[in-house]
């Protein structure tokens, strides 16, 4: 019995949203009752083939971490900043207590009033880690007791196996 061309398209939309969450195409060939070869053939068409999918994903990571080191670069300078206002603070208060006379002194103590809420300077907090948007790529990598999520048809029910190959 051949399938129609709606329930062809609707195998190739889950297909690929299953090889997305990380599942491999021979898992989702025996899932859905699909030649692998098919499989292999829409992915190429859609531009989901394992490979396509790990270019996508070495770009959203260059991308990260461009960010990161952007957001890295802009405390340096905002700390070089406060390190040659400081320079210059200090420059200044060594200038008055050299001159030594009650005027450079009161104007040294009105300085110093606003120092207590300084912010210490402090290198910039760069976090890189693993990438949480990564899936496992074997079956090994993964939890084996860890719950997978429920897969709904456009009806709303519980994808099930029997279900899938035409049953109730």
């Amino acid at each position: 019995m051949a399938r129609s061309y709606g329930e062809l398209m609707g195998l190739e939309v889950e297909a690929e949203r299953l090889v997305r969450m990380g599942e491999s195409r021979a898992e989702v060939s025996r899932r859905l009752g699909v030649h692998p070869q098919t499989l292999a053939a829409w992915a190429l068409r859609g531009g989901w083939r394992k490979k396509d999918l790990d270019m996508e994903r070495h770009q959203e990571i260059a991308r990260e971490t461009i960010r990161t080191i952007r957001d890295g670069n802009r405390a340096v300078e905002r700390q070089n900043a406060a390190r040659l206002a400081l320079q210059g603070f200090m420059k200044q208060a060594v200038d008055l207590l050299a001159i030594g006379d009650d005027a450079s002194l009161a104007e040294l103590s009105r300085m110093l009033g606003g120092v207590e809420d300084a912010r210490k300077l402090e290198p910039p907090k760069v976090v890189l880690g693993p990438d949480p948007n990564m899936v496992p790529r074997s079956l090994g990598d993964r939890d084996p007791d860890a719950p997978r999520e429920p897969i709904y048809d456009e009806d709303g029910k519980v994808w099930t196996p029997g279900r899938g190959r035409g049953g109730a």
